[in-house]
């Protein structure tokens, strides 16, 4: 692994296992093994690290999510294991992170915000689009507005100022944000998809 590849892929666990505010630049070289010089040879700043860290991070997420729609049989089954992958992921990072990207780093938030250049967006689109043509969501949907409102909520969900998980645990969010749309917009054949993969979570 090049030193590049090795200090973003180091720095960016270190953000997310710590908060961002609280790891130094000084941290992340002692941690590396290298000099703070060469530390600043590659990287101007933290927040420059922390961009590229971010970057580096969601391309890994999008080639691990089309991975897991190309081993799917249809959009639920795939929606099913992106979501399991994507709460192993969640269950790594320190909700400190998320915080200080909102409040100290803007402009990176503006920019992870941004769903034109957000391919995980165009990726759900295209799964919903997809799950219309092969009669698992209903005919007659707005694929535009199913994959907006797909993401606010995600957004909501994610969110754990207004859903803290010590308050609202995982299952309970599912019962009640994500079966129901996700039940509202399916064909019969879609809801018997998601009684095979989600059963559990939609036990009420």
């Amino acid at each position: 692994m090049e030193i590049l590849e090795r200090i973003i892929n180091e720095a960016f666990e270190l953000f997310m296992k710590f908060g961002i505010r609280s790891v130094t630049m000084d941290q992340i070289a002692c941690h590396l093994g290298i000099s703070k010089r060469t530390l600043y040879e590659n990287f101007k700043d933290k927040n420059e690290l922390l961009t590229e860290g971010i970057e580096h991070f969601r391309m890994i997420m999008q080639s691990e999510a089309m991975e897991i729609i190309k081993k799917s049989d249809n959009v639920i089954e795939s929606l099913y294991f992106i979501g399991r992958h994507g709460e192993e992921m969640r269950k790594r990072v320190n909700p400190q992170f998320f915080e200080d990207i909102r409040k100290y780093h803007p402009e990176i938030h503006s920019r992870i915000s941004d769903r034109s250049r957000n391919k995980q967006y165009s990726i759900m689109l295209t799964m919903i689009r997809k799950g219309i043509n092969d009669g698992v969501f209903k005919k007659g949907l707005n694929p535009e507005i199913v994959n907006e409102f797909w993401h606010e909520i995600m957004n909501i969900f994610m969110n754990e100022e207004i859903f803290p998980r010590n308050l609202y645990g995982q299952e309970d969010l599912l019962k009640n944000m994500i079966m129901p749309y996700l039940l509202g917009i399916s064909t019969e054949k879609g809801q018997a998809l998601i009684n095979k993969y989600f059963e559990k979570e939609i036990n009420f």
